[in-house]
């Protein structure tokens, strides 16, 4: 049960990391998207995520779609792994009041389906149990944050081939 409870925490943190795109002069609109889900991982409805894909021993994964906050996309390009982590530590402490610390984090900026993206990865201890994340955050006609969270210490390999087939399916608007 706290394992669940601690994942939950986490599935609610990419909320407060999905506010970061901006505007952009791309005419594409997403009208789908492909994520694959490994196997032993079962879509379950979610409150509050567009998907939720869950596995027995906690570990998930899940997609939340946000409009955009204003920023332009330059500003969206200046996000730093600093910034990603403070977000995240302060963002656990202010909804939680759960004092985190990343342990190890990273971020890369690869383009999803040739829109502006980062992946931001980090590792940490949420009440006792160590968690592993990967967070694929796509600037497109919204804000498209798929975050990969591993509570085995099995998964990581396979999210990262998973997030590199992240599919949007777009059309002209």
């Amino acid at each position: 049960m706290k394992k669940a409870v601690a994942l939950l925490l986490a599935l609610g943190m990419t909320v407060a990391l999905s506010a970061c795109g901006g505007t952009s002069q791309d005419n594409r609109v997403v009208t789908g998207y492909d994520i694959d889900a490994p196997e032993g991982f079962e879509e379950m409805e979610m409150e509050g995520v567009e998907l939720y894909y869950i596995n027995e021993d906690g570990s998930n994964i899940n997609m939340t779609v946000a409009e955009k906050t204003g920023m332009d996309d330059a500003s969206f390009e200046e996000i730093t792994v600093e910034m990603l982590r403070e977000t995240l530590e302060e963002g656990f402490l202010s909804a939680y009041d759960l004092e985190v610390t990343i342990a190890e984090d990273s971020l890369t900026r690869d383009p999803v389906c040739d829109f502006p993206a980062y992946q931001y990865t980090c590792s940490y201890e949420l009440s006792g149990v160590s968690l592993e994340q990967l967070i694929v955050c796509i600037n497109a006609d919204k804000v498209y944050t798929i975050t990969y969270t591993d509570a085995s210490g099995n998964w990581m390999e396979t999210f990262r081939t998973s997030a590199q087939n992240i599919q949007l399916t777009t059309q002209e608007q």
